[in-house]
């Protein structure tokens, strides 16, 4: 891991453009990610959350 490490201290730094390219493709997928997640209302993740907290499962 060491090596790996120091290698890539040799690289060169990606340019602006490879660098906004690659935000502008993660945004990209977070979006999607986003947009396959059915949201769930407050009241019921909190009640997810509690349950889950106590070491219950809850029936969704």
């Amino acid at each position: 891991m060491a090596a790996a490490l120091i290698q890539s201290l040799d690289e060169p730094e990606p340019s602006t453009e490879e660098v906004e390219a690659a935000w502008a493709e993660e945004i990209q997928q977070r979006l999607v990610d986003v947009d396959a997640v059915t949201p769930v209302p407050w009241p019921e993740a909190r009640r997810r959350i509690l349950a889950a907290a106590n070491g219950r499962r809850e029936a969704r």
